[in-house]
């Protein structure tokens, strides 16, 4: 029986990953030879010095958050559906994990820390549940829906920081910083590599034991090739409609707290910086494969370290780093759609 739906899960190992990465590589080699004036010199910045040890530290913590992000988007591309609001969801974790922690300044700094985390997770999902729920019951588009309700949420976050819970002795539009015992701890200073690296591969890891082998997300992989032949099947499709939006919302809005409670301490206005968008392109990379998106979400931390060591060694634009991600996201993209075109015609 052929799907209706086609199935949103390319690999990395596909001949789309391997051109897309060669596209990055050669946009930035371009770039560099075009925009400096020591192009040897600009190439070391950007290729080599992520690799040196306190970078790379940093490199391995900048990766964490974008690769939960990014679980979140395969879990919710593989039930056939798109969340396009990992930005607000994760602006949202990240406030609201800030605000919660500043309301109970002496809780036990594990107990702190693990109840920001469980904050972010719940305000992330509140954020995706009018998209999951009208998903559920009324068939609505959520690729839609997330969008419009992220972009409403982002607002409402951006004039919540900037006014009623502003830090009034910071330059920075920013909450106030919450306590010490509060923040990730620094496992190799004076980078601010923390245990978040471990949560995301950890999540990972999780994640492709649920896909691969138990019932459940066989059933949901199914259900994203084909809704209708899993109705068939008696499958719960109401279910399917719902939850992994919820899910991937909770794992956005962990991602957001995870960055205000690093190495910023606070919530930043537009702190999440594309982080959503990020997350969209290195599950895209990865072919929505758990197995994959940590070193996705390594190879796109890189391009970003790389771009600032050459723009501050080397004076080169800091743009680099983006062109090549969005290079990488075009042939993914490309990719994507062709395939299900494919589909679609057979």
């Amino acid at each position: 029986m052929k799907s209706d739906v086609p199935e949103h899960s390319m690999r990395l190992t596909g001949s789309s990953a391997p051109f897309a990465l060669a596209a990055a590589l050669a946009a930035a080699a371009l770039f560099i030879l075009a925009a400096a004036e020591d192009p040897g010199a600009a190439f070391a910045a950007f290729f080599l010095s992520p690799f040196r040890p306190t970078v790379l530290a940093n490199l391995i913590e900048q990766a964490a958050a974008p690769c939960i992000c990014a679980l979140g988007t395969a879990l919710v591309f593989r039930s056939g559906d798109f969340n396009l609001g990992g930005e607000g969801q994760a602006y949202a974790g990240a406030a609201l994990s800030v605000l919660a922690l500043l309301a109970v300044p002496a809780l036990p700094g594990p107990v702190g820390l693990a109840a920001g985390l469980a904050v972010g997770a719940a305000a992330g999902a509140l954020v995706a549940f009018p998209s999951a729920l009208s998903r559920r019951n009324a068939g609505a588009d959520v690729l839609l829906s997330t969008f419009l309700v992220s972009q409403a949420v982002v607002l409402v976050l951006d004039w919540a920081i900037a006014g009623p819970f502003r830090d009034a002795s910071s330059n920075l539009i920013a909450t106030p910083v919450v306590a010490e015992a509060y923040r990730l701890p620094r496992m190799l200073p004076p980078s601010w590599l923390s245990f978040a690296p471990l949560l995301a591969a950890a999540g990972a890891f999780c994640m492709d034991r649920f896909m691969r082998t138990s019932r459940r997300g066989l059933e949901l992989s199914l259900y994203g090739r084909n809704p209708r032949f899993a109705r068939t099947m008696g499958f719960r499709v109401e279910a399917y409609a719902f939850w992994p939006l919820l899910v991937s919302g909770a794992l956005n809005g962990i991602a957001g707290a995870l960055l205000a409670l690093g190495a910023n301490g606070r919530a930043v206005r537009g702190m999440t910086g594309g982080i959503g968008w990020n997350g969209i392109s290195i599950a895209l990379l990865a072919g929505n494969d758990p197995r994959w998106i940590l070193p996705a979400a390594l190879f796109f931390s890189w391009l970003e370290t790389g771009s600032r060591q050459a723009s501050i060694l080397a004076g080169i634009p800091a743009d680099v780093g983006t062109l090549a991600k969005a290079l990488v996201l075009l042939v993914a993209t490309a990719r994507f759609l062709g395939g299900r075109g494919r589909e679609v015609r057979s």
